[in-house]
């Protein structure tokens, strides 16, 4: 026997007919009673030319979609953030032009006093507090500055703007939580079936 490193040209039905014969002998391992499984040679045909119809159609759909999304890239102008980057130094939100530390870019205003960075001693108190309570580690609250020598507990919080305060509820709405006001006008726009449900 001689061997040869010359390449034999085999045409892609027998090629096709190869896989085929592949592709049976492992059927009959696999699935040997799935009905779905081809069994002969024109089943096997039908087949990869079901195969090769839908991996056209997905082709098509996925050029179609990024087509679709060029034009619709050309057609969206260019985001233009609010105020078109302009800074205002009068140290009011952008929006309802309220005093609040939220701005774009913070400065204190020269009548309020800046908080130092809290000491390593205020952090760690601060997170084993807050640790035992069941909330987060949080930073602690902002300070007034003080003497050198003061304990950081000395120094009490700077009060925040009336427009940062959350979660703070006065003592009229405290009492009054537990009960629904009902109203027409709750009833024209939530509807009757939701506030029996709130009621309950």
């Amino acid at each position: 026997m001689s061997y040869t490193t010359s390449r034999m040209w085999r045409s892609d039905q027998s090629k096709e007919y190869e896989a085929f014969a592949r592709a049976r002998c492992n059927y009959t391992h696999i699935a040997p009673l799935s009905p779905v499984v081809p069994r002969t040679w024109p089943e096997w045909i039908k087949h990869r030319l079901l195969i090769q119809e839908e991996a056209q159609s997905q082709e098509l759909r996925r050029l179609a979609i990024k087509t679709l999304v060029s034009r619709i890239q050309e057609t969206i102008e260019e985001y233009q953030p609010p105020f078109a980057d302009k800074t205002f130094e009068d140290h009011l939100s952008s929006v309802l032009a309220r005093e609040s530390i939220w701005l774009p870019s913070y400065t204190a205003p020269p009548d309020r006093e800046q908080a130092p960075w809290p000491t390593h001693d205020e952090m760690k108190h601060e997170g084993n507090q807050r640790g035992k309570s069941g909330y987060c580690r949080f930073l602690p609250l902002p300070r007034t500055p003080g003497e050198i020598t003061s304990n950081w507990k000395q120094c009490s919080p700077i009060v925040p703007f009336q427009f940062d305060e959350v979660g703070h509820l006065n003592a009229e709405e405290e009492e009054g939580s537990s009960e629904h006001e009902t109203d027409e006008n709750m009833l024209l726009l939530v509807g009757n079936f939701l506030l029996k449900e709130l009621e309950c």
